[in-house]
């Protein structure tokens, strides 16, 4: 398993720790909100740099163009 696939996890729960300490949620509900929203995206960026199967691969491209052909 790889280990960096497994910082970001350990950063959203001291994220939402820290935002629970804080209590962001009770006084400024429109600002937890927006963190939120910030840190969902940063995740998808992240995890869409660093995966490991590209969909560039042929094989992968010939499996969803066999999978979506309509000559069934």
């Amino acid at each position: 398993m790889n280990w960096l696939q497994w910082i970001p996890m350990i950063a959203t729960l001291a994220l939402i720790y820290l935002l629970r300490w804080m209590h962001i949620g009770v006084i400024n509900f429109k600002v937890f909100v927006l963190i939120i929203m910030l840190w969902s995206l940063m995740l998808i960026l992240f995890y869409y740099h660093t995966r490991t199967g590209r969909s560039t691969d042929q094989e992968t491209d010939a499996a969803l163009e066999a999978g979506m052909s309509a000559d069934d």
